[in-house]
């Protein structure tokens, strides 16, 4: 991750274990759903596992856009649009 951010390609890690993300040093950190499938979740109904990964995809992107200089958490609900 770090590699790919010093050639200027910024990188967004989902990931349920944030504070070891960020105390590894990654830049964008987005807060996932549970530890065994932080990018969606099968015992939902097909769609809101749908809007929950959606919206999951959608803080990537959006901390994608912004410009942080040390290591940032995003959280789904509440700093990103959806």
């Amino acid at each position: 991750m770090r590699a790919l951010e010093k050639e200027g390609l910024p990188v967004a890690f989902i990931t349920t274990m944030t504070m070891v993300a960020k105390q590894m040093g990654a830049n964008r950190v987005i807060s996932g759903h549970k530890i065994p499938h932080p990018c969606g979740d099968p015992g939902l109904p097909a769609e809101a596992d749908h809007a929950l990964r959606h919206a999951l995809v959608q803080c990537a992107l959006d901390a994608l856009r912004k410009d942080v200089s040390s290591p940032t958490i995003f959280t789904p609900s509440t700093d990103c649009a959806s």
